[in-house]
């Protein structure tokens, strides 16, 4: 069970609700083109058993081979939630934030998708780690992700927005940043400012800052905060 100290706040069980609720969906999904499958597969035994068509192997092996890649994509999914879950259970402690961001990724990729933005992320060159309780710390990067897809989608008509997370070279200022494959008119630099945000930002011992890359366009990262732990 998780440390009763740990328990999330409002928008914390918010944030929780939310990705379950896009886990729970692609379960579903998964599920449907199984069944559908074994439907398939069904069909072919059925006619087979009757005499009228005898079961050609390659159309049973294609089935097959759908039905488990679906099973696979539901076994990781679970993996991934599970991880997630357990999340609660952690005090603070030192945290890869690339693995937190791999994970964030991979929960909400139906959220990402309904926005019609493809995200990379970029491994991390050296260790980016930091003293944090992990559950704050993904809900931290699920706000990047939800801001990043809000902004995009107010600042640009493309049908396909790309956005590449990458991480900072300096083990002693971890930092991620978002950036956005194109220029923007939006104000990069005045993001996380409600409260909310900021008091999420303050438990991780971060903030956010504008990212301008060599070509001018324009992103954000969030940055460990000097002078914290």
């Amino acid at each position: 069970m998780p440390n009763p100290d740990l328990v999330p706040d409002r928008d914390g069980i918010t944030f929780f609700g939310t990705l379950s609720a896009a886990v729970t969906h692609d379960m579903k999904n998964f599920l449907a083109i199984i069944n559908e499958n074994a439907g398939l597969l069904e069909d072919l035994a059925v006619r087979a058993r009757n005499g009228a068509v005898p079961v050609d192997p390659r159309k049973a092996a294609l089935i097959s081979e759908k039905i488990r890649k679906q099973v696979n994509r539901a076994d990781n999914m679970i993996k991934l939630f599970n991880r997630f879950s357990h999340s609660m259970d952690h005090a603070q402690e030192s945290v890869d934030m690339e693995e937190m961001v791999l994970l964030v990724a991979g929960l909400a990729e139906r959220i990402i998708r309904h926005h019609d933005i493809f995200l990379t992320v970029l491994p991390a060159p050296v260790p980016c780690r930091i003293q944090a309780h992990r559950f704050d710390l993904l809900h931290l990067i699920f706000r990047a992700v939800e801001i990043t897809c809000e902004l995009l989608n107010r600042a640009s008509g493309e049908n396909r927005k790309q956005v590449t997370v990458s991480f900072g070279s300096d083990p002693l200022v971890p930092e991620i940043c978002f950036i956005p494959d194109t220029s923007t008119a939006c104000c990069w630099n005045t993001l996380f400012d409600t409260s909310k945000d900021r008091t999420l930002l303050d438990r991780v011992n971060m903030h956010a800052k504008k990212a301008v890359t060599s070509n001018g366009v324009c992103g954000f990262c969030l940055c460990k905060t000097p002078g914290k732990q």
